[in-house]
């Protein structure tokens, strides 16, 4: 309302120019105002993004990390996971073998009948030893499959009954150590041999 009572105040050429100067400088003003709030924008966001865009930054790159430790981490627990599921079948394995080869080798002990299928349930397990059992089993059995055959070739006790036992109990107690056992104290006194 004011422009246009400017206009009818003062009439002809006069009021065009005065209407131009008055947009001129109402222009002007919108100028500096638009100016300033872009001014005021403009720093507020380059606060916003210094404050914010470095923060964001560092959590992102802390997120990718922990992603990235989280596939390595459950990469580690698996082949743990798979070492542990290999060891226990190959444990009981040993175990079953071990119950085979001490249930046969009662076929040299004085008073147990020798019968063919003993002799082949024998011969069955000590192959299955040579397939799981360690070096030291197998060294302590073969020295006691030894002992007894020199024993039967020459008829005769070429190794008395002492030393056949203590062997006997040796490969029993590298099996136990073997299956789990690392710590017993078990010695050989506390085996019993049950004649009936």
């Amino acid at each position: 309302m004011q422009l246009q009572d400017a206009v009818l105040l003062c009439g002809g050429q006069q009021t065009k120019i005065f209407t131009i100067d008055l947009l001129k400088l109402m222009m002007t003003n919108l100028e500096l105002i638009l100016s300033g709030a872009t001014l005021i924008l403009t720093i507020l966001l380059g606060l916003l993004f210094s404050i914010y865009l470095p923060s964001y930054t560092k959590e992102k790159a802390k997120n990718l990390a922990t992603k990235e430790d989280i596939v390595e981490i459950t990469n580690k627990v698996e082949n743990v996971r798979a070492e542990f599921a290999k060891e226990s079948q190959l444990l009981e394995k040993r175990r079953e073998v071990y119950e085979r080869i001490s249930d046969s080798l009662r076929i040299f002990i004085d008073g147990h009948h020798n019968s063919s299928q003993q002799q082949n349930a024998f011969h069955s397990a000590y192959s299955a030893c040579w397939l799981w059992a360690p070096d030291e089993v197998l060294i302590k059995l073969n020295e006691f499959i030894k002992m007894q055959q020199e024993n039967f070739a020459n008829n005769s006790e070429v190794h008395s009954q002492e030393k056949l036992k203590q062997v006997y109990y040796e490969i029993i107690l590298n099996m136990r150590r073997d299956v789990g056992f690392s710590e017993t104290t078990m010695d050989k006194e506390r085996y019993a041999f049950v004649k009936f």
